[in-house]
C-alpha cells in the first residue's frame, strides 16, 4: 500500500472513484431485457423478428439507462450462440434491436455486464464509521489504499438480464444448465406461464441447487397500481422457487447470490440476475 500521506489530487481521485462505485450503474441499478412478444407463432418473415428492449433502472419495465449492444448474447433453439443482433440502435434511455425468430421453438436473450469491483475499508483516526469507497480490485486496492487502511473488502459483483421467446413449440435446449457460477432455470417452460397455475424456477450455483436463497418477483407498471404486485419469496432444499399469480402480464424474478469468490482478486462475489417473463390467462 502507498502512504497515507497522499496528495490533494490523489485524495480528490479516490473520492471520485468512491463516488462512482456507488452512483455507477453497474452497480447501482437493475437490467432489463423486455421481448415485446414473449411467444409468437410466425414463419420466418417480418412476423418472427421480435422488437426487444435493453435498459437499466430501477422501476420495472421503465426505461432509465439505454445499454450497449456488446452485453448482449442470444441462444438459438439449439442453445448455440448467435453472432450479432444485427441493427442496434442505443438512445439514451433505452436499446432495442430485432430478434431474428425464425426457427421454431425457444430462444433464450441474455444481457451480461463485465464483472465489476468494490473495496470497502476504514480509514484509521476517521470520525465517520461509514466505510470508504474504492472501485477496483484487490491488486488495485493494495496499490491505491492508504497504508494505515483497515477492513479492507473487496466484492465482485457480477449481473445478468434475461429473458425467452418461443416462436411455435417451445423447445429446452437453451434450459438445461451450464453448471459454471450461479444461475436462475425455468423449470416450468416460460411458454407455459399461465394465471393461477404453480410455476417453478430453480436456482444453482456451479450445479448445486441455492436452499434458502430470498428472492422478489415484480410486475411491471408499479406507478400505475393501488397495490404493486410485488412478492418476496425463499427457495427451497431443492433450490426450487415455487409461486403462481392471479393476475396476467410481465413480471421480473430478481435474485443475490452472495458467497466467497474463486477470484483472487475478490473476498466474495455477488450474482444479480434479473428474469422477464410474462404470464397469460388461459
Amino acid at each position: 500500500m502507498k502512504n497515507s500521506n497522499i496528495s490533494t489530487p490523489a485524495r480528490r481521485t479516490l473520492a471520485a472513484l468512491g463516488l462512482l462505485a456507488i452512483s455507477s450503474s453497474a452497480l447501482a441499478h437493475d437490467i432489463y431485457i423486455w421481448p415485446s412478444f414473449f411467444t409468437i407463432d410466425a414463419e420466418p418473415s417480418a412476423a418472427s423478428k421480435v422488437p426487444v428492449t435493453v435498459t437499466a433502472t430501477h422501476t420495472t419495465f421503465r426505461p432509465d439507462f439505454a445499454m450497449p449492444s456488446d452485453g448482449v448474447k442470444i441462444y438459438d433453439v439449439e442453445g448455440k450462440p448467435v453472432r450479432g443482433t444485427g441493427p442496434y440502435y442505443q438512445g439514451s434511455r433505452l436499446s432495442t434491436f430485432d430478434l431474428a425468430a425464425d426457427q421454431e421453438g425457444t430462444y433464450l436473450i441474455q444481457y451480461k455486464r463485465d464483472a465489476a469491483y468494490n473495496t470497502t475499508y476504514q480509514k484509521a483516526g476517521s470520525k465517520s464509521d461509514q466505510p470508504r469507497r474504492f472501485r477496483g480490485n484487490k491488486s488495485q486496492a493494495k496499490a491505491e489504499l492508504p497504508e494505515d487502511a483497515t477492513d479492507i473488502k473487496t466484492s465482485r459483483f457480477d449481473s445478468v438480464a434475461m429473458a425467452y421467446v418461443t416462436n411455435k413449440a417451445p423447445t429446452t435446449k437453451v434450459l438445461e444448465p451450464k453448471n459454471k457460477g450461479f444461475e436462475v432455470l425455468p423449470v416450468t417452460h416460460p411458454a407455459d406461464y399461465i394465471t393461477g397455475e404453480d410455476l417453478v424456477i430453480s436456482l444453482l450455483n456451479n450445479g448445486e441447487p441455492v436452499k434458502g436463497l430470498d428472492v422478489v418477483i415484480e410486475q411491471e407498471g408499479p406507478k400505475y397500481k393501488k397495490d404493486p404486485v410485488v412478492m418476496e419469496l425463499k427457495s427451497d432444499e431443492e433450490g426450487k422457487v415455487s409461486f403462481n399469480l392471479d393476475e396476467g402480464g410481465r413480471y421480473m424474478f430478481k435474485a443475490t447470490y452472495e458467497r466467497d469468490s474463486a477470484d483472487p482478486e475478490a473476498d466474495i462475489e455477488v450474482s444479480r440476475v434479473f428474469y422477464a417473463f410474462e404470464v397469460i390467462y388461459e
